[in-house]
């Protein structure tokens, strides 16, 4: 089966280029809006005007693979666990762009930091309960590991 190959569309006015407008659909059917920000779309309206129509849709196939390629990874950090080499504990709600500026970066490590010295490094792992004659837990044990403040590791997040 080829490949299909779509179609572009761009409107606007000769007088004021930041309001051009981009549509891309398939053949014969309903074609969407490309959202572009004020300065793409002055940018591509400059294209068509002065190099044409086929400059322009260049420009916006050049904007769609620059958003394709958009950041899906992300970092955390975290600490390694006391005793052990090879295990460690992290937070994946507390994480930021691979990107980021060193500040953000900086203030998530610090975070978890304060969390964990809060807690004097003490991370519960699991809980062991026995049960009684009317399964109502009894002899509840709570297993917990430290983690080493000393040793911070970065943790790599991908999204999908």
């Amino acid at each position: 089966m080829g490949k299909s190959r779509f179609e572009y569309e761009i409107r606007g006015c000769r007088y004021a280029p930041e309001l051009f407008r981009a549509y891309k659909g398939l053949p014969g059917q309903e074609k969407h809006k490309i959202p572009l920000s004020s300065e793409q779309r002055r940018q591509m309206g400059n294209l068509c005007l002065t190099k044409g129509g086929q400059a322009g849709v260049a420009y916006l196939k050049h904007i769609e693979r620059e958003q394709a390629r958009q950041c899906h990874a992300y970092k955390t950090y975290g600490f390694f666990l006391k005793g052990e080499q090879h295990r460690y504990v992290y937070a994946s709600n507390l994480r930021c762009r691979e990107d980021d500026a060193i500040e953000k970066r900086l203030d998530i490590l610090r975070m978890f930091r304060d969390y964990l010295a809060r807690t004097q490094g003490y991370i519960e792992e699991s809980t062991e309960c026995e049960f009684d004659a009317q399964f109502r837990p009894v002899h509840v044990r709570k297993n917990y590991a430290i983690a080493d403040l000393a040793r911070p590791v970065v943790v790599w997040l991908y999204a999908a």
